[in-house]
């Protein structure tokens, strides 16, 4: 009964570790084309009991934001998704709404570092 167990996690650890490498592999395609698109800032913020989010903007040439996406879970079957509010907005425009926001969330969280490192290079 004992080795059964055993099989069966082991078989679980397997399974999760093949969902992190597709999860992975996500991650670097869609870098991939986000960089064949323009400059790309990655803003990531851990969720401790809750999803976190991982952000990927791409900006043109004038700072203008030509791209977004995010993926946001707990999970390794979670993929990023394009969002569309930030699109065509500077980055200036986009880090002064994100002052005024007054209760962050793990997005928030996320494009602030992301732009954190943009304005400080």
């Amino acid at each position: 009964m004992a080795h059964k167990l055993v099989i069966f996690l082991f078989a679980l650890w397997i399974l999760q570790g093949v969902m992190t490498y597709w999860q992975i592999k996500n991650y670097r395609k869609t870098l991939t084309q986000l960089k064949n698109k323009g400059k790309v800032y990655v803003g990531h913020e851990k969720g401790k009991f809750k999803a976190g989010s991982i952000v990927l903007i791409a900006v043109d040439d004038k700072d203008i934001i030509i791209d977004m996406k995010e993926m946001k879970g707990f999970t390794v079957f979670d993929r990023f998704k394009t969002r569309n509010m930030y699109i065509g907005k500077t980055v200036e425009e986009l880090v002064g709404e994100l002052t005024t926001i007054e209760k962050d969330t793990v997005t928030t969280k996320a494009l602030k570092k992301a732009f954190n490192k943009a304005l400080s290079h």
